[in-house]
Formats: structure tokens, C-alpha cells, sequence
């Protein structure tokens, strides 16, 4: 029998740059990453490291110069962009560290812009919203905007609206850097929940040693290349 691997990313030889000539950033260099579906992924790195590119890269939101990308074994650089839409609308979720929020918006509003964009029956999306509000723990504040709410609440509600839609696949993007460290722990913890609970698969990003103690794996991002991180001691 033939041993199949349940991979959700794969990133096979994936190059990407900005700019050209003398002037060219080498943001990501050949970078081979697989991630099997359910693990929650650590990528450590400095600010300009690459993170923020190799995110977008592998959820669709960005196109490689060169190498391979697939989530859930769809080969992302052969969609249109139609297709690239439809998969972010449907697979894959993104929580940025400027939350991203419109403030105009209340929490509950904001969070169903997800489902809104893809018709989801009013009757449905106000269930599955007030759903997600209430496991976020921000259930009494779904009708504050975001003004009304404190770093750690926007970034739940940030939280809320990337889950809604029930992702395979989570990428956040430094998630706690504008959080003091008892709300960044707060809301590790949340994630690592969801994920257990849902079994997705989960990229976040980050220059903050914390997080390393909530993910399953951790690699670091140094100059556009992947390294492995020595598991840290008990």
C-alpha cells in the first residue's frame, strides 16, 4: 500500500521578490514548507524577515515569481483570480495585526461581511454570528463599533469574522503584536481552542518568543529561508 501524506500548504520552491536589478528584495528564497492539516504552525521572524509575504503567498493573496503552492491540494497558482477569490472567500481565513475592522461597522457587522459577501441567508448568517461572537467571549458587545472596543476585543472580533465562514485553513498574521502580553496570551489560547476544536490548519507569524509555546511546530524566517527551531526545553 502506497502511504499518502494530508497535507493542507505546500510550498514547494517558492521564490518571490520586489523590485528589480542592484534594488531587488529577495523576500522569500526557495522556501519548501508542508503543513498536514490540523497543525498549528509557529513561523518566527524579525520585522522584513518575510512573513508577511510567505502568508500571502500561500493563502492566494499574492503570486509566486517561481516554485509550487497548494492548499487542500488545489494548485493556487493556476487559478484566475475569480478562483483565487473563491478560495479565500471559502478555504482560507486571514487575521491581521491591524485587526482590519471597518469602524463604522459594529462587532456583529464586521464580522458578517465574510458571509454576506458569499449570500448566506440573513436568518443562517445572524445565527452563525451571534455563534461565533459568543465563543470569542464577546457575545454582550456585538452591537459596539470598534471604537467602543479594547485591542484584545478588536482583534476577537478580527478573530470572529475569520471564523465564520468555517475555514480549513487560519493565517494570522502576527496576531498579538499590538496586544499587551496577558491579551496576547489570551488570545493564543483562543486559537489554539478553535483549531483543536476544529480541526483546521493554522499558520501564524510572529517575532514574539510567547507564541512559541502554543504551536505544534516552529520555523524561523531569516533573509527569505526556512529554518527549523530545536523544540525549547521543558
Amino acid at each position: 500500500m502506497t502511504e499518502t501524506t494530508d497535507l493542507m500548504i505546500e510550498l514547494r520552491a517558492v521564490a518571490k521578490s520586489f523590485g528589480t536589478g542592484a534594488g531587488a528584495v529577495h523576500a522569500l528564497q526557495g522556501i519548501d514548507l508542508a503543513v498536514p492539516r490540523g497543525e498549528l504552525l509557529a513561523v518566527r521572524g524579525r520585522s522584513g524577515s518575510g512573513k508577511t509575504t510567505m502568508l500571502h503567498v500561500a493563502g492566494g493573496l499574492d503570486d509566486a515569481d517561481e516554485g509550487e503552492v497548494r492548499v487542500d491540494g488545489v494548485d493556487v497558482r493556476a487559478l484566475d483570480e475569480a478562483g483565487r477569490l473563491r478560495l479565500r472567500r471559502e478555504h482560507v481565513a486571514y487575521v491581521f495585526q491591524s485587526f482590519g475592522l471597518v469602524p463604522e461597522l459594529t462587532a456583529a457587522e464586521n464580522v458578517s461581511v465574510p458571509l454576506r459577501l458569499t449570500r448566506t441567508d440573513p436568518g443562517e448568517r445572524d445565527r452563525r454570528v451571534a455563534q461565533v461572537l459568543e465563543r470569542v467571549g464577546l457575545g454582550p458587545h456585538a452591537r459596539q463599533t470598534p471604537r467602543q472596543l479594547s485591542g484584545g476585543q478588536q482583534q476577537r472580533v478580527s478573530l470572529a469574522r475569520a471564523l465564520v465562514g468555517e475555514p480549513a485553513v487560519l493565517l494570522a498574521d502576527e496576531p498579538t503584536g499590538q496586544l499587551d502580553s496577558e491579551t496576547a496570551r489570551e488570545v493564543m489560547t483562543l486559537i489554539v481552542q478553535l483549531v483543536r476544536e476544529r480541526g483546521m490548519t493554522a499558520v501564524v507569524t510572529t517575532h514574539d518568543p510567547m507564541i512559541v509555546a502554543y504551536a505544534d511546530r516552529v520555523l524561523e524566517l531569516v533573509d527569505g529561508r526556512l529554518h527549523a527551531i530545536e523544540p525549547l526545553p521543558a
